[in-house]
């Protein structure tokens, strides 16, 4: 994933009815072999809830499409690995990191993912 810079990216999704969603990057978690981004959703939805997505990038003739998982428990394991590593960011004060890098804890030693915050 490091070949993509989504930290800044506004990722658009449109629905079958052609509804159009607007996501913002959260992060990228690592998972059975694959990597997962996780998506916010830019508007909270009718309860004022933040809605999350949980899809894989991949690359067709040079374009990256987002396919959204489906299975239950990879969504389950994936967003339980996300919430544990916001978690761990606002604990540790990283709250403002978004490098994506999905390490868990979030350590940096051995990282490229070119943080420099203070164990």
């Amino acid at each position: 994933m490091s070949e993509y810079d989504l930290n800044d990216a506004v990722v658009e999704l449109t629905a079958p009815d052609g509804q159009v969603f607007r996501f913002r990057y959260g992060a990228t978690i690592p998972y059975a072999g694959e990597e997962y981004v996780v998506l916010l959703e830019m508007e909270n939805d009718a309860n004022g809830e933040e809605q999350i997505l949980i899809t894989r990038v991949e690359e067709k003739d040079g374009q990256l499409s987002f396919v959204v998982a489906e299975e239950e428990d990879v969504i389950q394991q994936v967003f339980d690995k996300y919430v544990a590593l916001t978690i761990h960011n606002a604990v540790d004060g990283l709250e403002d990191c978004d490098c994506g890098c999905g390490h868990e804890p979030h350590h940096h030693d051995g990282c490229d993912c070119g943080c420099h915050h203070e164990e």
